[in-house]
């Protein structure tokens, strides 16, 4: 196999929450150490800030708002104690109360991972965490992972708790099964497993780390030089640049200037692991528009090039306008026709883009700064969640009172398991 010593502390503290998260209430009686890690990484995001908290609403919190198992608080909480994340006040064995001190995210995960160490997870656990690391770049064609020399009956036993846990979705594509995880790739998943089918998995997702790192390159530019940030690229990846181009994926903003023509701006997948909510579509095409705009700026310029693009988007944010200019009406046309901004002409035709303060506008900003920086989302904590270890029992007990009454679930075993507990339980009549 593949082994898990390739993924780094950080890497698996990271796939560790994301598995813990798809699986909810679930319980898996392969997993031990990794949703041991899983929930520690996510109570650690929601206590970091907060004063110290008694031990019994933290205990709340976690079971009925994180869906902890009621016995598995106390060993993540020592797990947090053991990273120096949690000082415990003790009286005897009983924990009275929790003062944390969690330092910021990646120290978070790097810390947490080493802990709890890469030599302590088991097979299970280790192709799992692996499976979905590599499924976080890129869709894959399920033949590769009964090449990396685990068991197939192993094999099949995690892809079946992945779709059982929705971490993982089987598609199939021109006769081929396809691995997607929704974490990662939300939408359009049948459209990755035809492109993955047809272009192989490799070439695809070095085609899509490259487009992660550099959202909103020029189409043109792209084909004209055959290269992207410096790597070459054939036929082969110039082809699945122009199928991403197409129908079934994110549609590419297009910008048309006098000087250059009509420019279509191409965007990987978007980053995040939860499916865009609908009302949140038109702030994240207000964002490509801005990234589709800045690039052309930096790479299609009429005169002068934009050499920062991610500073020119921090200053638009934070001033609250971009300066004048004469390529501005044509550059920006979009942001305004999208109600982000608007532009005011100060000369005959210079223009500048003055920003329209509203809250979806600024994350708007906030978001085309992430996509021109290449960076994904931090994972984010429940404010609800935060303020209820802040203020206390009366605040807990009204979140849980809008929550219903959950019943844990657990995957079923696979035939050998099933047949191996039946086999012990007939033993001992």
């Amino acid at each position: 196999m593949e082994n898990q010593a390739q993924l780094t502390p950080q890497e698996i503290a990271v796939r560790s929450h994301d598995i813990t998260v798809c699986l909810e209430r679930t319980s898996v009686s392969e997993f031990d150490e990794l949703t041991k890690l899983g929930k520690a990484v996510r109570l650690a995001l929601h206590l970091r800030g907060v004063p110290a908290v008694k031990y019994s609403i933290l205990k709340d919190v976690a079971v009925h708002l994180l869906d902890f198992p009621t016995d598995a608080v106390r060993p993540v909480v020592e797990l947090l104690a053991e990273a120096e994340f949690v000082r415990l006040d003790t009286e005897g064995r009983t924990i009275k109360a929790v003062i944390p001190d969690v330092p910021f995210y990646e120290a978070l995960f790097s810390n947490l991972g080493e802990v709890i160490g890469t030599n302590n997870f088991s097979e299970p656990e280790e192709l799992t965490l692996l499976l979905l690391h590599r499924l976080a770049s890129s869709p894959m064609l399920a033949e590769q992972v009964y090449n990396w020399g685990s068991d197939k009956s192993l094999v099949n036993r995690i892809i079946d708790i992945g779709q059982q846990s929705s971490f993982i979705i089987n598609q199939r594509a021109r006769g081929k099964t396809v691995l997607v995880s929704p974490t990662y790739f939300p939408e359009n998943s049948q459209a990755y497993a035809d492109l993955v089918s047809a272009s192989g998995s490799q070439r695809v997702r070095k085609i899509l780390n490259l487009l992660r790192d550099n959202q909103g390159w020029p189409l043109r530019i792209l084909m004209e030089k055959r290269e992207l940030a410096g790597v070459r690229l054939d036929d082969n990846e110039l082809a699945i640049i122009k199928m991403l181009a197409g129908e079934g994926f994110v549609p590419p903003p297009a910008i048309q200037t006098s000087h250059a023509g009509t420019n279509y701006f191409l965007f990987g997948p978007r980053p995040g692991t939860t499916r865009l909510l609908p009302y949140k579509r038109p702030v994240y095409e207000a964002a490509m528009a801005l990234v589709a705009a800045v690039r052309q700026g930096q790479l299609l310029p009429a005169e002068y090039a934009i050499h920062s693009p991610r500073a020119l988007l921090r200053s638009f944010k934070e001033k609250g306008y971009l300066n004048a200019n004469t390529e501005a009406i044509e550059q920006y046309r979009q942001v305004a026709a999208l109600r982000v901004g608007r532009l005011e002409t100060t000369d005959l035709g210079w223009a500048k883009l003055l920003l329209i303060d509203l809250p979806e506008n600024i994350e708007a900003v906030d978001m085309a700064i992430g996509l021109i920086s290449g960076s994904e989302p931090s994972l984010t904590a429940n404010e609800d969640i935060i303020l209820s270890l802040r203020k206390g029992q009366r605040y807990v007990e009204s979140l849980i009172g809008r929550k219903r009454i959950q019943q844990d679930r657990v995957v079923p075993p696979d035939e050998e398991t099933q047949a191996a507990i039946d086999s012990y339980l007939l033993r001992g009549r």
